[in-house]
């Protein structure tokens, strides 16, 4: 199981960072996140389970440092718990060095696609 590691940038207004690593298990996208006040109080990870089916959009786009991936599901409070939500939206902030696994992970979401 292959995972990539993220950030997630404006928690609690940009006062919290968080990073973690998402990967696909079974029917699942699985984000496991980590946050930290201010980068000094750190809280236990959290993991989130996100049905598959559950997914309406999954965008990507490449940037010169960071790649981003951004996620909205149906119905949108399957997002709610995980740090980072806004407006029913998660972005993902995945480093260049790590492309190569962000790739396996949106072919995995691509055979779930139900457009």
């Amino acid at each position: 199981m292959l995972s990539v590691p993220f950030t997630i940038s404006e928690v609690h207004g940009g006062l919290t960072e968080g990073h973690g690593v998402a990967y696909v298990d079974d029917e699942y996208l699985v984000l496991e996140v980590q946050t930290a006040f201010l980068g000094l109080f750190k809280k236990e990870p959290e993991t989130f389970r996100i049905d598959l089916t559950d997914l309406e959009s999954v965008r990507y786009k490449k940037g010169l440092r960071k790649d981003k991936l951004c996620l909205r599901t149906r119905p949108l409070d399957v997002l709610d718990p995980v740090p980072g939500v806004q407006k029913g939206e998660l972005c993902l902030h995945v480093a260049r060095q790590h492309r190569p696994a962000l790739d396996v992970l949106l072919d995995r979401l691509d055979l779930w696609r139900t457009d």
